[in-house]
């Protein structure tokens, strides 16, 4: 048996890792769980969490923030590659992963998607260690998993095989490059295009479990709470998608209702460029298309505090060179496409409610509770969603759950979890489940020896 329990989530936005003692579920301690400072040898943002992009320059590949800087400093005409969870969500993922990155992407058009995957992971892999290592507490042996969305009809566990076998891909490159994959210049493309195809040749499948992203919502909303309610409706907003989920517990037991399933292609970053267009429309001083794009790149470079206050306060001050604008919250609410996603949402969320509450009428069961989760859970409209009570019927009452649970406050986390609990929360309930509520499960491997030419273990 494993020593310590770790869980991935390389979300669209962001990755996080969250190392707990195994069997933590039944022996909870806040002061054990330990969030990984992917981000700490950046020193940039927040160390919780690392950006989840790769960028091409001329002749170096760029990861992290220093891709994103990159990007925004070229302009318009080159891209950061991101969102790999949703390209991970595809119909045909060997086809989508042989495909060569577009030209805003690989200028050099050397790369496929496959390639540029498996190096912004053996990045990640790469975070995760620098982090642990410098947690004196995790010793022994470790077992891995990662969260993923039901996919396509929960073929998420249809994917496992894939998925393991990048990471493995990865992890064979993280064992020749090194802390290399951390330096703010990132790696020299000769040297990539030399070493990868040695790695993806040689790898083998990383022993990894796999949880789904609301069974792992579930198991961190259970934790700490002496009335669990035996029904669940998880909305978790990310950046690239946004996705609703229902458990149910009898017993011990947890599983999904696949009935309740809904995923919505629109998310933070749709709700970004509804920002931006609607601070476009404020700004009637920027005319011409070159001011517009400009104005358009400071504000994407912002988005993420212009959003944060918006959310927070109704309403944030925009500044740009030496001009100065308001923008409120009700402006983005009468925007014409974020209506029509807030009503395809508000229909989502209710056809869940309904099944959530047949199901637990039939079982004779009456609570049920809510949560929101990612990056997007303290958006208003989002907490009003689940706040809401009266869809089809009374009963049973749907109770909303606050995204940041009181343990996140204990003194051990010194003010820094709470914060960004929303976004960790995936991965710090991936890792604190139970194997039971696993779709796929891996074994363990000594921390010490987490090398591409281990064998691994079937699931």
């Amino acid at each position: 048996m494993s020593d310590w329990t770790l869980c991935i989530d390389f979300g669209t936005a962001f990755s996080k890792a969250v190392v707990v003692p195994t069997g933590a579920w039944s022996r909870f301690d806040p002061a054990r769980v330990r969030p990984l400072r992917l981000g700490a040898h950046d020193g940039r943002g927040n160390a919780f969490l690392l950006d989840s992009a790769v960028f091409v320059d001329a002749d170096r590949i760029l990861f992290g923030r220093s891709a994103i800087a990159r990007a925004d400093a070229l302009g318009s005409k080159r891209a950061a590659l991101k969102s790999f969870k949703t390209l991970l969500s595809v119909s045909d993922l060997d086809r989508a992963l042989n495909t060569n990155a577009p030209l805003s992407i690989d200028p050099h058009r050397i790369f496929q998607m496959r390639d540029l995957i498996v190096l912004y992971l053996a990045y990640l892999l790469a975070a995760i260690e620098k982090a642990r290592s410098l947690d004196s507490a995790i010793t022994g042996r470790i077992a891995r998993r990662y969260a993923a969305p039901a996919w396509r009809g929960g073929d998420s566990a249809g994917l496992h095989g894939t998925v393991v076998k990048l990471f493995g891909e990865a992890e064979a490159m993280r064992a020749r490059m090194g802390d290399a994959l951390l330096s703010e210049a990132g790696l020299d493309i000769n040297t990539v295009t030399r070493e990868l195809p040695g790695a993806l040749e040689r790898a083998q499948p990383l022993d990894m479990g796999l949880i789904y992203e609301a069974t792992a919502a579930a198991a961190y909303t259970s934790i700490g709470l002496d009335d669990n309610a035996s029904h669940l409706l998880v909305v978790d907003m990310g950046a690239g998608t946004t996705d609703i989920a229902a458990l149910a517990r009898i017993g011990t037991r947890m599983f999904e209702l696949p009935e309740a399933r809904s995923t919505l292609k629109q998310a933070g970053d749709f709700i970004d460029r509804v920002i931006a267009n609607r601070a476009l429309d404020a700004a009637k001083w920027a005319k011409t298309t070159e001011q517009k794009a400009d104005l358009w790149a400071h504000l994407m470079r912002d988005m993420r505090e212009t959003k944060e206050t918006l959310f927070a306060e109704g309403q944030v001050s925009v500044r740009y060179r030496d001009k100065m604008f308001m923008m409120s919250a009700r402006d983005v609410e009468k925007d014409s496409d974020f209506k029509a996603f807030a009503k395809e949402l508000k229909a989502a969320y209710e056809h869940c409610v309904a099944v959530v509450r047949d199901d637990a009428a039939a079982r004779g069961r009456t609570s049920v509770e809510a949560v929101a989760v990612g990056g997007g859970a303290s958006a208003p409209f989002i907490q009003a969603l689940i706040a809401s009570k009266n869809t089809r019927g009374s009963r049973p009452h749907v109770t909303p759950r606050p995204a940041t649970p009181k343990w996140a406050h204990a003194p051990e986390f010194r003010g820094n979890l709470a914060p960004v609990f929303p976004q960790l929360a995936i991965a710090i309930g991936g890792a604190l489940a139970p194997d039971g509520m696993l779709a796929a499960k891996g074994t363990f491997s000594p921390v010490a020896d987490v090398r591409s030419g281990s064998q691994a273990v079937r699931d």
